[in-house]
């Protein structure tokens, strides 16, 4: 894996992020501890960082003829001085981060 962790650019970092990755929950491709919302790339945000955290429902288009449109559950916030969406394969996936990221 990844030799060093590192904030996503505007968050603090975390001492002993590579030891708290390890203890996080795996949610779809993203982990989530006590401490941060870890990334596959091997990015974090801290929660201390996070704020305005909401479940939203997303539309997002699908590419060729049809036009469809799939609707899609994201955690959305505010982390870095930008918001931020966290997409996942189905709401209960998004219900369980948000549950652990609020501590609701």
């Amino acid at each position: 894996m990844f030799e060093k962790y590192i904030p996503v650019p505007g968050c603090r970092e975390l001492s002993g992020a590579k030891e708290d990755r390890k203890t996080a929950m795996r949610i779809g491709q993203y982990r989530v501890s006590e401490k941060a919302l870890y990334y596959a790339d091997g990015t974090y945000i801290p929660i201390a960082d996070m704020s305005d955290i909401k479940v939203e429902t997303m539309s997002v288009p699908t590419k060729g003829c049809c036009g469809i449109v799939l609707e899609a559950p994201a955690l959305t916030f505010q982390a870095g001085g930008a918001k931020r969406r966290v997409m996942t394969d189905s709401e209960k996936q998004t219900r369980k981060m948000y549950e652990m990221v609020t501590g609701k």
